[in-house]
């Protein structure tokens, strides 16, 4: 029984490395090269021409516009092709942002031939691509972002008095003191708090505190 052929396409900027990896992927029946290209342009290009690849082999660094960037534009576009990113370096930093982008693993260029192709073939049957750790430390960035992106929605939710006082409580400043500052009564400030902890889903100042600081609302004690 054949096995079903992989349609690859190649992104790398440099010529040699670039039909180098084609004539060992070429090598394989059951892998078609549609395209080897250098830059984003002619990536766009190719798909138009050749139709769309299960598998795209992206070099992390590209003059112009880089791998990472042109994987977040392909996954928008079309989140049916799967990514593999090639990078010379273990860049850690690299190949988290283009995991991030949408990348679903990544190889290192001096791996063996059978490697790129075992990479490949796993990518296009819809395996997990990534080791434990980086799997991990994705997922925890991505909810590290949610719960940022969760907090700003409360801040948001804050009137311009709340948020005024927010600030003040971030310094360290007692409902008394805030009350002082802003002309207000301490019993006003203690409602606004109250409103404070219930909209941003905290239960004490400390936690509010350190919230407003992580938004960066935090400033200096004013004089």
């Amino acid at each position: 029984m054949s096995r079903e052929t992989t349609k690859v396409l190649l992104v790398d900027d440099h010529p040699v490395f670039r039909e180098g990896l084609r004539q060992c992927l070429e090598a394989r029946k059951d892998i078609r090269v549609l395209a080897a290209v250098g830059t984003g342009e002619e990536m766009w290009k190719a798909i138009r021409a050749h139709g769309r690849p299960q598998i795209v082999l992206m070099d992390v660094e590209m003059p112009g516009e880089g791998g990472i960037e042109l994987t977040k534009a392909l996954h928008e576009k079309h989140p049916e092709i799967r990514v593999v990113m090639m990078t010379a370096f273990s860049d850690s930093e690299r190949v988290f942002a283009a995991l991030k982008a949408g990348a679903v693993g990544y190889l290192l260029k001096n791996v063996s031939p059978e490697e790129i192709r075992a990479t490949i073939e796993r990518a296009a049957a819809g395996e997990p691509m990534l080791s434990g750790e980086i799997a991990g430390r994705v997922l925890r960035e991505f909810e590290r972002e949610r719960e940022e992106e969760r907090y700003r929605e409360q801040l948001a939710g804050l009137t311009a008095r709340e948020e005024e006082i927010l600030k003040l409580l971030a310094t360290g400043e007692s409902n008394r003191e805030i009350g002082k500052r802003l002309f207000i009564s301490e019993q006003t400030v203690k409602n606004h708090v109250a409103s404070i902890f219930r909209k941003l889903q905290v239960n004490d100042r400390t936690k509010a505190a350190l919230l407003a600081v992580k938004l960066g609302l935090g400033e200096k004690r004013p004089s």
